[in-house]
């Protein structure tokens, strides 16, 4: 197909996402319709028009040969993706119908909180600590070329991580407070939530501010009226997008050397350039890789994930991540390594071609599915968490690039928020548990003082 049809194509597909958006209140298609038009379509307008080129890499070896013709390919295959995955998800969540089984509720959720409030600020504190001190390690070796991060060795930078997600859980207990009764602490919470936000705003780390921001920006909603969500969405997608561009603007450059107006143009300008849209570039690099140069995984990328958190010093030989480092092209860079990022389903498609694509997007819809399932049976703000989670986490994922290492970030970033909900879960067991045992001594007392009661009026009457 011509990109006019697939123009035509994907804006029925965006009715489709907004059909769903005010019916069922659900944004994922929105995300995901919106991601391929600014990242395929509009990527391959620019370039075409030529208001800009196609991604060229010093590789060590010049195997790629990015033509127009293979763009027009490798949107066809994208769009079918995106297309597959829309389908899939609507038809699934058309007919969903949200069932609350498990009994919790703001107020369970607000004694949990008040339990374990002083270990989620600790733990926030020292991961705090972690994630300076690897930013700035990581900053002096992006200074210095040193590419051992690039190469596994980051299990501090990894670690570090884990903030964004701490970030999440101290917003929930902001946003649990009564301001009447805990104004004081409201305003410490807050004070901790701004820091949060500085500390992990940096051209090094768009990624981890961009974790936090989304999943807390979904639990500020949380189920709203569709116009109002559409209207904070619009307006936080556009401040997040200067963001954004800004953090990538200012890689190596000292920041203080511009002014507001200075550093907003400076990210306008990147973002219409593209320069953080060139998913269509690494999917055209794709199609020159699989099947030329390396094998189908068929489902091997995903396996990977497993193999990702084994360190180096225990397994010398273990595979590197990445096409670019699998066939040598990196060889060139010092121990360094340079990948453009090929969306999600150029991962598909290094799986298993253009079937590995219709295939793992048909699962990747399913699984999606099931999680918002799963996060739809709680009654409190454990709902929204786990929908934030999983919105934000998708967001790297669409990007794509080195998949293992992708959710190894989720996973290091949102490892707190898991095991609340998990710890969460045991305590609503116990919770209920008491709950209903306090239920059965009351009945019980009621019905000894009502079998004392007859026995006193028949004594009475005797």
């Amino acid at each position: 197909m011509d990109v006019q049809t697939i123009t035509y194509l994907t804006m029925g597909l965006f009715l489709l996402a907004l059909t769903l958006f005010f019916f069922k209140n659900d944004e994922f298609l929105l995300l995901l319709v919106l991601f391929f038009f600014s990242t395929g379509i509009n990527r391959y307008n620019t370039v075409v028009s030529g208001r800009d080129k196609w991604v060229v890499v010093a590789y060590s070896k010049n195997i790629f040969n990015l033509t127009n013709e293979l763009a027009n390919q490798a949107l066809n295959y994208y769009f079918w993706g995106v297309f597959t995955m829309c389908v899939v998800y609507f038809s699934l969540k058309i007919k969903y119908e949200r069932t609350t089984k498990i009994k919790d509720s703001k107020l369970f959720l607000t004694g949990y909180l008040e339990k374990n409030k002083v270990l989620i600020i600790l733990s926030f504190i020292a991961v705090a600590f972690v994630n300076f001190y690897s930013k700035r390690g990581f900053a002096e070796a992006y200074r210095s070329g040193s590419a051992s991060i690039a190469f596994g060795n980051s299990y501090s930078i990894m670690i570090g991580f884990a903030f964004g997600g701490f970030i999440v859980l101290v917003y929930l207990i902001y946003s649990n407070m009564d301001l009447k009764k805990a104004g004081a602490s409201k305003l410490f919470f807050l004070a901790i939530f701004l820091y949060a936000g500085l500390g992990t705003y940096s051209s090094s780390g768009r990624f981890q501010f961009l974790s936090w921001t989304v999943a807390v920006g979904i639990m500020m909603v949380k189920d709203t009226s569709p116009v109002l969500k559409l209207r904070t969405y619009i307006i936080g997608g556009f401040l997040l997008s200067i963001a954004f561009g800004l953090a990538g603007a200012l890689r190596g450059k000292n920041s203080s050397q511009f002014s507001w107006s200075e550093r907003v143009d400076m990210a306008m300008a990147r973002n219409s350039s593209g320069e953080d849209q060139t998913m269509l570039d690494g999917f055209m690099m794709v199609l020159q890789v699989y099947p030329q140069h390396l094998g189908y995984h068929l489902g091997g990328e995903h396996l990977e994930v497993l193999l990702r958190p084994i360190p180096r010093s225990i397994w010398p030989g273990k595979p590197l991540g990445g096409y670019a480092n699998k066939i040598g092209l990196n060889d060139n860079m010092g121990g360094g390594s340079v990948g453009i990022s090929q969306s999600l389903f150029g991962s598909f498609y290094g799986e298993g071609g253009f079937m590995g694509i219709i295939v793992f997007s048909i699962i990747y819809s399913y699984i999606i599915f099931l999680i918002f399932g799963y996060g739809d049976r709680y009654n409190s703000d454990v709902r929204w968490i786990v929908k934030g989670i999983t919105i934000s986490s998708f967001i790297p994922l669409l990007r794509g690039g080195d998949l293992p290492g992708v959710y190894a970030f989720i996973g290091m970033t949102f490892w707190p928020t898991m095991i609340f909900i998990y710890k969460y879960n045991k305590y609503l067991v116990v919770a209920q548990r008491q709950q209903l045992q306090q239920y059965l001594r009351e009945q019980q007392l009621q019905n000894t003082a009502a079998i004392a009661q007859q026995k006193h009026a028949a004594t009475s009457v005797n």
